[in-house]
């Protein structure tokens, strides 16, 4: 059966939606997905013996339950030819057991299966040749629901036939849409459903489109193992912000945290923003195979169960940017939390350790009964008007309010004093 299409552009805005789109609902992803994917650390050179042994290190770790459970095999996994009927297969040196025995291997640890595939001729990370599933959508839907696939990422590299066939186009001659809308119209005619996860680089601005065809789509081009890229990604997401919702997310791209490329302060501030602004929370660090475990402050950082929580929160509706100071190099990011609580950030941008200072009313409040700062581990009680707290060099103060009075107001009970 079909699934049902439900329109909530009119949504009012009062309810944190004004700008969602005619949504795929299948009754998946009500939640941001959460995992892990081979690629930040594997690049397109996965195995058998990596995806089973960080599955593994998923459960073994806690993660799983946490809600990381899609584990998702990138590029690299098949091979340049198709078979003889035309369907795919995987590389049998690489995966001798084959794809249906890992995602069996998967469900029964209660993980979840993830392909990866390509809306061109042949999968990003060609070469070596790996065969993508332009005109082919029908016959690798069925494939998939034939594994018993949980999930499909489907990523844009060699798709724009009248530019060649380029590996990357940012700038292709036509909108990459209907090659997704292809394979949205092919997974949803099989017995089975599964999470479709857009990955068209936000080359066609995919917010206006993509909701109606997949789950979660890529905001921008892909995360790469640098510091800057936290700000870069960032101001990629600030228009896209009030897009999300249940079923519909936008997509930061996976999590550097655990692969020794940021500072610790750096890692939090990277998990707590891909947490408040919705982004799906892939894990792209090796967890644990024959040469590498995952460092402890890092895994701390990826089981932060407030953090988790709040990219979770059945409210589902992302924070924005409230305000940025250029020149000081701070920001301030805030969004609504179910049960009237709000969440705010402020990443420090410089380089240096300091003071920063919350002003309520730049995230609408005067007055918070609880100010929980989730780094530190500190509580502060009746705050009003504004927050100072230490924070490290590119470190973000996260904090979660409660009892909160909107801005403008100054209730006597809180605000007055007396001369008696």
């Amino acid at each position: 059966m079909l699934p049902k299409i439900f329109y909530l552009s009119l949504l009012p805005a009062a309810l944190g939606h004004p700008h969602l789109q005619p949504r795929l609902d299948n009754g998946l992803a009500r939640t941001p997905q959460m995992g892990w994917n081979t690629y930040n650390h594997y690049s397109c050179s996965p195995n058998e013996t990596i995806v089973r042994s960080n599955a593994q290190a998923l459960v073994d770790l806690g993660l799983a339950s946490l809600g990381y459970r899609y584990v998702t095999t990138d590029c690299g996994w098949t091979v340049a030819d198709r078979l003889s009927d035309g369907s795919l297969t995987w590389n049998e040196t690489l995966f001798p057991k084959g794809f249906p025995a890992l995602g069996k291997y998967l469900h029964d640890l209660d993980l979840l299966f993830g392909v990866y595939q390509d809306s061109g001729i042949k999968l990003c990370g060609s070469p070596p040749d790996n065969v993508g599933s332009l005109y082919h959508e029908d016959q690798d839907a069925r494939t998939f629901a034939s594994w018993e696939v949980d999930s499909l990422k489907y990523d844009n590299c060699y798709s724009d036939a009248a530019t060649g066939y380029p590996n990357v186009n940012y700038e292709p001659s036509t909108s990459p849409q209907p090659r997704f809308a292809n394979m949205s119209r092919a997974l949803a005619a099989q017995n089975r459903s599964m999470v479709f996860q857009v990955c068209e680089w936000g080359i066609d601005f995919p917010a206006r489109w993509a909701p109606a065809l997949g789950h979660s789509w890529r905001i921008g081009n892909d995360i790469i193992p640098h510091w800057r890229a936290i700000y870069r990604t960032l101001n990629q997401a600030v228009p896209q912000t009030s897009f999300a919702g249940p079923g519909q997310w936008p997509d930061l791209d996976m999590l550097f945290v655990g692969n020794d490329i940021l500072s610790i302060p750096e890692e939090q501030t990277h998990f707590s923003l891909w947490a408040i602004l919705k982004s799906p929370l892939t894990i792209g660090a090796a967890l644990k195979d024959d040469n590498t475990s995952i460092n402890d402050e890092s895994l701390q950082i990826l089981k932060q169960e407030e953090v988790i929580g709040y990219n979770q929160d059945s409210l589902g509706v992302s924070a924005s940017l409230r305000r940025r100071w250029t020149e000081e190099g701070y920001e301030v990011w805030s969004g609504p939390l179910s049960g009237g609580r709000t969440v705010a950030a402020l990443i420090n941008w410089k380089d240096e350790a300091r003071e920063l200072t919350l002003d309520l009313p730049d995230i609408g409040l005067q007055f918070a009964g609880t100010v929980k700062n989730i780094w530190d581990g500190t509580t502060a009680q009746n705050v009003k008007t504004s927050y100072t707290a230490k924070v490290q060099s590119h470190g973000t103060i996260l904090l979660e309010l409660q009892d909160t009075t909107a801005s403008g107001q100054y209730p006597t009970d809180t605000f007055a004093t007396s001369t008696e």
